[in-house]
């Protein structure tokens, strides 16, 4: 399931000029932007002393050029092996395949589905990337969102995609010698006249994955002081040259005020020193439409419940996971965005004690927000937001 080009994590620098060990060797900034890899634009920066007595050290700068251009390299060829949109990637010739196919695939596709297998059953199902025919009746990656209740996709419909998505994890991985191989579940339905068998999108995932690959070529090449930004949905910390270390991460408010059309109050709800680690998040406030029934206005976002096949109702706004490998972490806050709020907290606390977790919850009487941070260990910036 993809998580869209939508921005989920408000990235907040620290404001603390930039300082090293002496006037004349000072830490300066780099930066390289990445545009539409994989629907998203992605941000290097990388602290260095690219200037000594105002006077550019070209060696470090061709590093710098050097270590982007290869992350560069390695965000395009996981575009073209993870995308849905391009017809050779190997996630689209899987999805082409017959139901009980077996597909050669590359080593970065066959990754990206070991995780997504192993974060499935890790979350009894609740994160799934084979809702995908589910996310297109809905209007969402590449399909046409409806005008009106009315147009929404059937119940009949919705249940045998759903039927077919269960099977998952019937997916088999494997590899013999240096090829690698995806079986497709041998199971169809038939839904509105074809028979139709299982397809994944793990564009969401593949954002984590590339962060953490941005992550291990930073170290190769010697980075201490780097940050790598993909669309705010995963981002990579290593230690910013100031405060300890730390950067500041805000996360933003699922919910902003508005007057008069304009955004009121902080554009964040919660900030959290952060530094040495992959950050994800999941929201609901970004890729949405809403539909007015006799009821009011109903939200449809693009996070699904693979349970329902529909968009999520679960009362979570947004989550976001510090820790560990990003590409788990995409995909565990989509989980817990379907899981709602007491399936969530007791899922934290009995699978991430090692990562750190915040998530948002709208009570339909105020906002509350959940965390297994200890207090002191962040600072609440909206006051809106009281703890769950």
């Amino acid at each position: 399931m993809k998580k869209s080009a939508v921005i989920f994590a408000s990235l907040i620098m620290s404001s603390a000029a930039l300082c090293g060990c002496s006037p004349a060797r000072e830490y300066s900034q780099m930066s390289e932007e990445y545009l539409y890899v994989m629907n998203a634009a992605a941000e290097l920066t990388v602290y260095d002393y690219f200037e000594v007595n105002g006077v550019e050290d070209k060696v470090r700068t061709a590093k710098f050029q050097r270590t982007a251009d290869e992350i560069n390299i390695m965000l395009r060829g996981l575009d073209s092996a993870l995308s849905t949109s391009y017809e050779g990637s190997d996630i689209s010739r899987f999805n082409a395949a017959a139901a009980g196919e077996k597909v050669q695939i590359g080593e970065d596709a066959y990754n990206v589905l070991s995780i997504a297998k192993t974060v499935c059953e890790l979350t009894e199902g609740y994160y799934n990337p084979a809702v995908y025919y589910s996310v297109q009746a809905f209007g969402f990656n590449g399909g046409t969102p409806p005008g009106s209740p009315a147009e929404l996709p059937a119940e009949e419909e919705i249940s045998k995609y759903v039927e077919l998505s269960g099977h998952f994890t019937d997916l088999s991985l494997s590899r013999e010698g240096d090829k690698f191989y995806a079986r497709k579940p041998d199971f169809t339905v038939e839904c509105n006249g074809e028979q139709i068998s299982l397809k994944v999108d793990i564009g969401g995932i593949g954002k984590g994955y590339a962060a953490d690959k941005a992550d291990r070529i930073l170290t190769e090449n010697g980075y201490e002081y780097a940050r790598f930004n993909f669309s705010s949905s995963s981002v990579v910390f290593k230690k910013y040259p100031n405060d300890g270390g730390m950067f500041t991460l805000g996360l933003k408010n699922p919910r902003p005020e508005m007057e008069n059309g304009v955004y009121a109050g902080p554009a964040q709800y919660i900030n959290i020193p952060v530094c040495d680690s992959c950050v994800s998040s999941s929201g609901d406030y970004e890729n949405y439409y809403e539909l007015a029934d006799e009821n009011g206005s109903v939200r449809y976002c693009h996070v699904f419940d693979p349970f329902t096949g529909k968009p999520i109702e679960s009362g979570i706004m947004s989550a976001t996971v510090i820790g560990g490998s990003a590409a788990e972490n995409d995909a565990i806050t989509t989980a817990i965005m379907a899981m709602g709020a007491q399936k969530a907290e007791e899922f934290i606390s009995a699978q991430l004690q090692n990562r750190q977790v915040v998530f948002t919850l709208n009570t339909g009487n105020g906002y509350k927000y959940y965390t297994n941070i200890a207090e002191g260990g962040y600072e609440l910036v909206n006051q809106s937001f009281s703890r769950l």
